[in-house]
């Protein structure tokens, strides 16, 4: 059985789509096979694939259409993934997404939820149909503050946040989260990465922020007893 991670947090700007990327291939480097779904309305993990123009999409399955294996991407760096468009926006029903994840072709050890920075249906569906829910936390109040809403929606969820740097002098962090043994750096490689298809570990391996990705994963497998 798949375990499910959504990663969440309706502030903007805390580096989802970034660590659900990372996290795809720092996972896969420890031996897991991973699919990584794009549910915001926005499909920026999906632009940023390269894979806006794909026929069928995740929409298209969570709507009926049949599935098979060769309906599911393995990219460069290794990891499935299945495109999502705008029309994500009508997707809503947990009990369809749940049994669509229990239909996949494919057996996979982890399903990585890229989801919306906003509390709406694809966010709720998400946290529902997750075994954890990792919240990415910078020291500021609103990262906090939207981190804090994730866990008011899902109180009953395993969650766990992770540290992430920010070009800011504030050095506030929510102690009452539980937090990951990883610490996501500032780097330019992040800046870099969002208009590439690589990931920032795939941009330079050797990296400080590739380190603390692969630190983050190996964490996160830790709590999944995946590893």
């Amino acid at each position: 059985m798949s375990k499910i991670v959504a990663i969440a947090n309706v502030a903007g700007g805390t580096g989802k789509t970034t660590t659900a990327h990372a996290l795809a291939v720092a996972c896969v480097e420890y031996g897991k096979k991973v699919l990584l779904l794009d549910l915001a309305v926005s499909t920026s993990l999906t632009f940023q694939l390269g894979l806006e123009n794909e026929r069928t999409t995740l929409t298209d399955f969570l709507q009926g259409a049949p599935i098979n294996e060769s309906q599911i991407r393995t990219v460069a760096e290794r990891f499935d993934f299945i495109p999502s468009n705008s029309r994500i926006s009508s997707a809503h029903e947990i009990n369809i997404f749940s049994k669509f994840l229990e239909i996949l072709p494919k057996e996979y050890d982890l399903v990585l939820l890229d989801t919306p920075s906003t509390i709406d249906p694809r966010l709720v569906m998400a946290l529902d149909v997750s075994d954890l829910i990792l919240i990415p936390v910078s020291p500021n109040l609103h990262s906090i503050r939207g981190a804090n809403q994730v866990r008011k929606i899902a109180p009953d969820k395993s969650i766990f946040g992770f540290k992430v740097e920010m070009r800011s002098d504030a050095n506030t962090w929510d102690d009452s989260m539980e937090y990951l043994d990883a610490l996501i750096p500032e780097s330019e490689l992040v800046d870099s990465a969002l208009t590439d298809t690589s990931s920032v570990i795939t941009l330079n391996n050797q990296s400080e922020i590739a380190s603390a990705y692969r630190e983050l994963a190996y964490s996160l497998l830790e709590k999944l007893e995946l590893i």
